[in-house]
């Protein structure tokens, strides 16, 4: 399965994809989200979204939330947030249109917030493999419970269906990137909090001005905006590099928040 991809939030896009892309999806390597932390492996599908804060938390455990805002895809045969599914080891996932849940088995033995590089047999049963790092399904409304002291912030995309995820993905210096190691790229995820993360590619690369689905599906320092476009800095992006914070010739920097923009002709 392709690496995983950031959707228009700051979030991918197979059948089933993830959405990092246009200003904030991403494609993750696939694996359905669990409420705690036993899940399997991953779906199919692609991610979006927005991206996370930290590295390292998992959820609190206790009661399952009532909440619903964790998607919506049509729960079949299993609950996505219950990860009910009976047969040992497996995990509750959308299937690739998000028309249905599945049971699926091959999980891992990866926790929530361990390192993974695969969507299938690295993570537990009922996690994704996202940004590098094993996550739960999870409830916008409820992050903490899921996520520990990372955001419910990364959308995966099923068709037209979506499921939210937490995103462990470490935070980095936008047009630097030295935080970032070589099999990831800094890019502006959570456009809102003007979050640039560490993100890897999702392995279907778009060229800027080519149409993309998710953020990791365009190259670093740019965004998904419907096309792949880079992020440039409001003041002085005249004066500055192209990928350091300056535009293409003939675009200009087109402000999306106090201190980033998009380079757009």
């Amino acid at each position: 399965m392709s690496p995983i991809r950031l959707a228009s939030l700051v979030l991918v896009s197979l059948s089933a994809g993830l959405l990092l892309g246009c200003p904030g999806t991403e494609t993750p390597p696939g694996g359905s989200a669990g409420t705690g932390g036993t899940g399997g492996t991953g779906g199919t599908g692609g991610m979006g979204g927005d991206g996370g804060m930290t590295t390292s938390s998992s959820g609190t455990g206790g009661a399952l939330p009532m909440c619903t805002d964790f998607g919506d895809v049509t729960q079949s045969d299993c609950n996505l947030l219950a990860q009910d599914c009976e047969g040992a080891n497996e995990t509750c996932r959308p299937n690739s249109l998000g028309t249905a849940t599945v049971c699926e088995g091959g999980g891992g033995v990866k926790g929530v917030g361990a390192k993974c590089t695969a969507s299938f047999g690295e993570c537990a049963a009922g996690l994704y493999c996202v940004f590098g790092y094993c996550t739960p399904v999870c409830c916008q409304s409820e992050p903490a419970f899921f996520c520990g002291s990372a955001k419910c912030s990364v959308r995966i995309n099923y068709g037209s269906k979506r499921i939210w995820t937490c995103n462990f993905a470490p935070s980095c210096t936008l047009f630097d990137g030295k935080e970032c190691d070589e099999d990831t790229e800094c890019r502006l995820t959570v456009l809102e909090d003007e979050l640039a993360l560490c993100v890897p590619p999702s392995g279907k690369f778009a060229a800027e001005g080519e149409p993309c689905d998710a953020i990791n599906d365009c190259g670093e320092a740019q965004r998904c905006d419907s096309v792949c476009r880079y992020s440039c800095l409001n003041m002085g992006w005249q004066d500055l590099e192209l990928g350091k914070g300056g535009c293409p010739a003939g675009q200009t920097c087109t402000p999306d928040t106090p201190l980033y923009g998009v380079c757009r002709p």
